[in-house]
């Protein structure tokens, strides 16, 4: 081989670090980038929530905290007061604050898990849904609904 200055010389072959790898696959390369997963607070509790065998009664499937036994908890423990309260808990009617319910529909979607912001209107509509089933059905006063009496503690009824 020549030498000669005014000629391209030959490169070197480049050497490589024998790790990270330089050459990886989409696939490895998204494995090295990402962060290992992680079971949040939410998930955790409704696997326990569900049975020593981690599923509801469905295979496969979770429970999921429905609307009435939030409203039920929440009236029960008294949380929220300002937001919501009985106004014949024997009957189960229970009345919601025009100040607060927006309060209390954000709540709602929080315990739901939900990224978009819960409004009082998609809240009723959830409210209007269960009286097609007899859930709840609504009374002839401003924002008041009252429970079916077969989803009210026993002692409620009494």
């Amino acid at each position: 081989m020549d030498r000669r200055p005014d000629l391209p010389q030959p490169l070197a072959p480049p050497v490589y670090a024998p790790y990270p790898s330089p050459v990886l696959s989409e696939e490895e390369d998204l494995l090295l980038d990402s962060p290992a997963l992680e079971v949040s607070d939410s998930e955790a509790e409704e696997a326990l929530m569900a049975g020593p065998e981690g599923r509801g009664s469905e295979a496969g499937a979770r429970k999921k905290l429905r609307l009435y036994q939030f409203l039920l908890g929440l009236l029960t423990r008294g949380d929220m007061r300002e937001c919501v309260w009985w106004v014949e808990p024997g009957a189960g009617v229970f009345q919601f604050s025009s100040k607060h319910k927006e309060l209390l529909a954000r709540r709602w979607g929080q315990q739901k898990g939900n990224r978009k912001r819960m409004t009082y209107q998609k809240l009723a509509r959830a409210l209007r849904n269960y009286a097609k089933t007899g859930e709840i059905r609504k009374v002839k006063r401003k924002l008041t609904y009252q429970f079916d009496s077969a989803l009210l503690p026993a002692a409620r009824r009494a």
